[in-house]
């Protein structure tokens, strides 16, 4: 399974520079995401691109819903420099378990946060990110 964020999900959306390799890695795998993503994405699209619909790309997504436990796990992640939606993702993916094979994420400092909990990181599209086969 792979965890996508909402800067993930968004160039599944929108098509930026990253999109087609973003999109060749989650061809064919299982997705999640936190429910907040439901309203980052449709934000973030909101601005990017007013005429597009997120609602058929996060519907492939399997959703961790937000609980009392895991604000908790998400309060303690990442310390106190960590932006609050940020620390919810880490907390969704670690909530998942060993099922996670990957954290996509494009954001450098939520990156930071999930590889600090034992997330494995990726970026696909950027420089210096490793192969990443269909599963």
């Amino acid at each position: 399974m792979l965890y996508l964020d909402a800067s993930a999900i968004t160039k599944l959306v929108v098509t930026e520079a990253e999109s087609d390799e973003l999109r060749a890695v989650v061809l064919g795998r299982r997705l999640a995401t936190s429910r907040v993503s439901v309203v980052e994405v449709g934000k973030a699209v909101g601005r990017a691109r007013p005429d597009a619909d997120a609602s058929t790309v996060l519907a492939m997504h399997a959703f961790v819903e937000f609980d009392a436990e895991l604000a908790a796990v998400a309060a303690a992640a990442g310390g106190a420099t960590l932006r609050a939606l940020d620390a919810i993702h880490v907390a969704s993916a670690l909530r998942l378990g060993p099922e996670v094979e990957w954290f996509l994420t494009y954001d450098d400092r939520q990156a930071d946060a999930a590889a600090a909990a034992g997330l494995r990181v990726l970026a696909p599209g950027r420089r210096d990110e490793p192969e990443v086969s269909g599963g």
